[in-house]
């Protein structure tokens, strides 16, 4: 555990920068733009995300998936021509999916925006993706690598430069320079990861033949189209439902749900896009081998819920004056939905933990139908609540979406590699649960006085147990004196050898 813990810091202490970055953006553009305003740019990074994801192939995953393995094996060749066959369904699927962007312009901007007159920023925005695209498969590079302390870097450069432009051109231009900051953020995006995958992991020096780059591209095609068709059933509803609420409640409260979800989603979810990036390597290297797949998931699900539970706690205290305060007063409706998304967000981490191994272990098709069934029940769940209950509908959907997934994954799992929770693990994982049920019903029952006191109070004990056991982990003072007290023979500490994060 100390392994992840130490990749996990690395990564997530670069997440914590975009997420600052992140919340200021967010108040800027929220005070400029409005609801509105925001509404229509999450429409746009819709339309951006779904690009990407279809013409994306699943290429970036397969590398990771592939390359790991080869480069643990010190398979130069096989990597060279997992780099050439990326780059060669780069150009294919990348020019296709750009003809029909620019082709079908005004039916994707009357589909997806709400308006034909929007078709100009479907053709900047084709540009975004291509953009885009390049730097997936940089970054996936990267992470076959296992370079951690990169994909740091590149992480925090992003969000920098990325929130600076955006803020920037709309300060400007306002409303009309929505579309152009997208596309800025692709831009750097792109030349953030080029330069980090150029200096960090240079081309093999192997030659590959066309035969062989081809044969590459074929692999990363076979597992990379499940796999996309089970990000478009899976995650890829996360990107359709601004454009189900625009066409159920409005532009203005698909502005509500992009505020709500950037920080149950984006912010929170930090968590999870840090841990992934040493999770799922980790996980590849050791797909064959269940004893070792038991241990990895129950640490990283340990250290998921050591990490995000008091957070949660803490979130569900201070939403009432956090989305005023990130946004601004014109926000407070998001409130309740970003209420029940948190709640969601606990049975999210601990799927993720699962939906990982079995990707890795059991293929493209049984990740497919598992993300089926995720993304069949959110939008399912979710049309449902808008009917019944308007915005704050969406987040009971999502509530009842992770929990249906979560009981699939733990399913498969206990079948495949006769998974079990740890009792710490499930202790933590109930309790959890628990806690934030009790906080979010207060209101409901009468005593919404003591909901944000009791929240409080219950972060504050989460976060004291998740010091205690995270320090018993690492050995605790005991430890500390040990290495500090016991030189090698190179005069340095006596620690274990750790797998290379750099």
């Amino acid at each position: 555990m100390k392994s992840i813990l130490k990749a996990t810091a690395i990564l997530s202490s670069a997440s914590a920068v975009s997420i600052a970055m992140g919340v200021v953006s967010a108040k800027i553009l929220s005070v400029l733009l409005g609801p509105s305003g925001m509404g229509y740019m999450g429409l746009l990074q819709s339309v951006l995300g779904l690009s990407v994801m279809i013409a994306g192939m699943g290429v970036g995953a397969g590398i990771v998936r592939s390359g790991a393995p080869a480069l643990q094996q010190n398979d130069a060749k096989a990597e060279a021509a997992l780099r050439t066959g990326a780059w060669i369904l780069f150009l294919l699927i990348g020019g296709i999916t750009a003809m029909l962007l620019i082709l079908l312009r005004a039916s994707v901007s009357r589909a997806m925006l709400g308006d034909v007159r929007h078709e100009g920023a479907v053709v900047i925005i084709t540009a975004g993706v291509l953009l885009t695209m390049a730097a997936g498969i940089l970054s996936s590079i990267l992470n076959a690598h296992h370079r951690v302390s990169e994909l740091a870097r590149l992480a925090i450069l992003n969000s920098i430069f990325g929130v600076a432009c955006t803020v920037l051109i709309i300060w400007k231009w306002q409303a009309r320079g929505i579309v152009w900051a997208v596309l800025a953020g692709c831009l750097i995006n792109w030349a953030v990861s080029f330069y980090y995958a150029r200096k960090s992991t240079p081309r093999p020096t192997v030659q590959v033949s066309g035969r062989e780059a081809w044969s590459a591209a074929r692999t990363l095609l076979r597992f990379g189209g499940p796999y996309t068709a089970s990000m478009l059933v899976g995650a890829g509803t996360l990107l359709v439902l601004p454009i189900l609420v625009l066409h159920a409640l409005g532009t203005e409260n698909v502005g509500f749900y992009r505020a709500a979800a950037a920080i149950s989603v984006n912010y929170l979810g930090f968590l999870i896009a840090a841990m992934a990036q040493d999770y799922y390597p980790r996980v590849s290297a050791v797909s064959n081998n269940p004893e070792q797949l038991c241990r990895l998931i129950n640490e990283q699900h340990r250290l998921l819920l050591l990490i995000a539970a008091p957070i949660i706690l803490g979130m569900l205290a201070l939403v009432p004056y956090l989305v005023p305060l990130v946004y601004s007063p014109k926000f407070v409706p998001a409130t309740a939905l970003l209420e029940w998304q948190l709640i969601g967000d606990i049975l999210k981490f601990g799927a993720w933990t699962m939906s990982f191994v079995i990707l890795a272990r059991s293929g493209s098709l049984v990740f497919f139908l598992i993300e089926f069934i995720g993304g069949a029940t959110m939008l399912l769940f979710s049309w449902i609540g808008m009917r019944w209950l308007g915005l704050e509908g969406l987040g009971l959907g999502f509530v009842g979406c992770c929990t249906v997934y979560y009981i699939v994954c733990l399913i498969i799992l206990r079948r495949d590699i006769a998974l079990r929770w740890s009792k710490t693990n499930l202790l933590i994982f109930l309790a959890a649960i628990a806690f934030a049920v009790v906080v979010r019903v207060l209101p409901y029952i009468g005593l919404i006085h003591l909901r944000t006191p009791l929240a409080l109070i219950l972060a504050a004990l989460a976060a004291s147990v998740s010091v205690y056991v995270i320090w018993g982990e690492l050995g605790g003072v005991q430890a500390i004196l040990k290495r500090r007290s016991t030189p090698t023979q190179s005069g340095e500490e006596a620690t274990a050898p750790a797998p290379n994060l750099q």
